[in-house]
């Protein structure tokens, strides 16, 4: 039996019916058998007179027959051929059909891979355009300044006076806006800025990054709670991926010329496609202020804090909107109230540590301008320290500000001199140098003078704000070479600062810093060698020279402002009595001297 299907029902039925048949036709042959037997008869008998016509006789010759039979075999091989041929046609048809369709399946599967991918990257793309744009959003609305009604006034200066506004002002500011590049562009952005200082060679550089992330579980190293000795242990350090930015690196990154503090922070940005989930984001622009000298002594902290204003400058950045971050190991120290009323005055100043572990994304993140590269330093000037300029916008700039965050920016003139000697003190626990060597005789000289007031003052003592408020009402500040004398920033809007030199002092930092606050500036040398305790000094001072130094700055005070009593420390009550100031230093029944012109008819 063949291999095949099975039969189907239908079949199976005229099976049966055929046997059915061939059952009821052997019953009816034995009925019919006479009337066959007739019809065989009447089939016999017209056969015999029934003549058929000729039949067509095959060919006698063989040969003929052969060929015939070889001719139809030919035509049955090639017909079997065709249909081979067929065959083979059709398969190879079939296969390159199947070959065509799995090239088209692999090109469909590929063109909707490569679609469900182009949908996936624009998705990213509008979303890093969506965060960019709301960062954007978010700085010009920080950084939104005020219109200038009208182009600035084109004034005409002198050589001299357009390198000091180079130096020191808003020639210093153009310049570093003049060198912006992108280090880092995409959906984050680094931008750096620097300036050349020709004075030393120094270069200062500084960054402003946008939509950036700081991991600060990657920023090692608590603060101290004292100083800590100079060197590593004074600032954090990074691994690798403590920044992270939206970008790629432009031809213009080079972190050699970053600032010490911050070239260990660029080195271990990470670039990423997209920021973790789990982070913080922060608004308002933030400045890591990594204090590079000194968060002690007031003049190096001033650097400091004037390259922080310049950067303001230089951006165009809103301070009043700053978070400032202390980015460094260092104690708070005793500025801190200045750092926070200035630069972070809506925000709490912070440390590193308040971001501890967390991943903070910051829409402006600024890294400061270090202060070595600071112009609180005497050379800036000029190669041999010597002062040819005799103002600062800069300066005057940062000194508003600073008392404007203390609410001291408008206070009324003096009626009397009034005088404050800073002295420093040996402590038990400190053994400060420059200390006056009599510091008795010179206050004996200070109660001298007639129609002014006068005090002395630790001013490492009293706290900062206490400190600014003594200086605001202050006409006339005297003081050994020292850091105090940064003060001379914040004295009355008319004051004199008289510094005494030790004999083995030749410095010009605080002349430098009277000038461009527009103060007035007397120097005193001590011609006596000093003694010493340890590592302190003691400065010896002349009394005789105290007080002829003195009486001159007394005499500059009295006429500030209004008043027009001229005269020097000691004073005739006849001429105190012409300013109607000095009446409550006045003996009974004093009278003025008369102005009137005695000549004539």
């Amino acid at each position: 039996m063949r291999r095949g299907r099975a039969p189907s029902r239908a079949s199976r039925a005229a099976a049966n019916a055929d046997d059915a048949a061939k059952t009821s036709s052997r019953g009816g042959l034995l009925v019919a058998a006479p009337l066959l037997f007739l019809a065989v008869g009447v089939v016999f008998v017209v056969s015999t007179l029934y003549t058929p016509p000729p039949r067509a006789i095959l060919p006698a010759n063989t040969m003929e027959l052969r060929a015939l039979v070889r001719e139809q075999n030919a035509t049955i091989r090639a017909l079997a051929r065709r249909v081979a041929h067929a065959s083979e046609v059709r398969d190879t048809h079939a296969q390159r059909v199947d070959a065509h369709a799995d090239r088209v399946e692999r090109a469909l599967a590929a063109k909707i891979v490569a679609e469900m991918e182009l949908v996936v990257a624009r998705a990213d793309a509008a979303a890093a355009r969506k965060d960019a744009q709301e960062a954007r959003a978010r700085l010009r609305e920080a950084h939104r300044a005020p219109v200038a009604p009208h182009a600035p006034k084109r004034t005409i200066a002198t050589r001299a006076a357009t390198k000091c506004d180079d130096l020191f002002g808003e020639g210093l500011i153009r310049s570093y806006r003049a060198s912006k590049q992108v280090w880092c562009s995409g959906a984050s952005e680094i931008t750096c800025y620097e300036h050349a200082y020709a004075h030393n060679g120094r270069v200062g550089h500084f960054c402003r990054a946008t939509n950036i992330l700081v991991d600060f579980a990657k920023v090692k190293g608590a603060a101290h709670h004292k100083k800590p000795r100079r060197g590593p242990d004074m600032y954090h350090a990074f691994a690798p991926g403590v920044l992270a930015a939206k970008c790629q690196k432009t031809p213009h990154w080079q972190v050699r010329k970053a600032m010490p503090h911050v070239g260990p922070m660029l080195r271990q940005l990470e670039e990423v496609r997209a920021f973790p989930q789990d982070v913080e984001r922060v608004t308002a622009p933030t400045y890591l202020l990594a204090r590079d000298e000194d968060s002690e002594n007031m003049f190096h902290s001033t650097a400091d804090h004037l390259n922080a204003f310049l950067v303001s400058e230089v951006l165009e950045s809103s301070r009043d909107n700053w978070q400032t971050v202390l980015f460094d190991r260092m104690p708070d120290g005793p500025f801190a109230s200045l750092i926070e009323r200035t630069f972070s005055p809506k925000n709490k100043l912070k440390r590193s540590q308040d971001y501890a572990g967390k991943k903070v994304v910051f829409d402006e993140l600024i890294f400061h301008l270090e202060s070595p590269a600071g112009i609180v330093f005497p050379k800036v000037a000029g190669p041999k320290g010597v002062m040819t300029c005799t103002a600062s916008s800069l300066w005057l700039g940062f000194r508003a500000a600073v008392l404007q965050g203390f609410g001291l920016l408008d206070t009324p003139a003096l009626q009397v001199p009034h005088a404050v000697l800073s002295v420093r003190r040996r402590t038990g626990g400190k053994n400060t140098g420059r200390v006056f060597a009599d510091e008795a005789a010179l206050t004996r000289v200070l109660k001298e003078g007639s129609a002014m007031t006068s005090e002395v003052v630790d001013l490492g003592s009293l706290p900062f704000d206490r400190q600014i408020a003594l200086m605001r009402r202050t006409n006339i500040l005297i003081g050994a070479h020292g850091a105090g004398l940064m003060h001379v920033l914040f004295l009355a809007e008319e004051a004199v600062l008289l510094e005494i030199h030790p004999s083995y002092r030749l410095d010009r930092h605080f002349r430098l810093a009277a000038r461009m606050a527009g103060k007035l500036y007397l120097p005193l040398r001590s011609t006596e060698p000093v003694t010493c305790q340890g590592t302190s000094d003691a400065i010896p001072v002349s009394e005789r020279d105290f007080r002829a130094a003195l009486d001159a700055a007394v005499r500059l005070a009295r006429s500030f402002d209004d008043g027009v009593a001229e005269c020097g420390l000691i004073c005739d009550a006849r001429v105190l009595a012409l300013d109607a100031g000095n009446a409550r230093f006045l003996p009974a029944g004093a009278r003025a001297m008369s102005t009137r012109f005695p000549c004539g008819g």
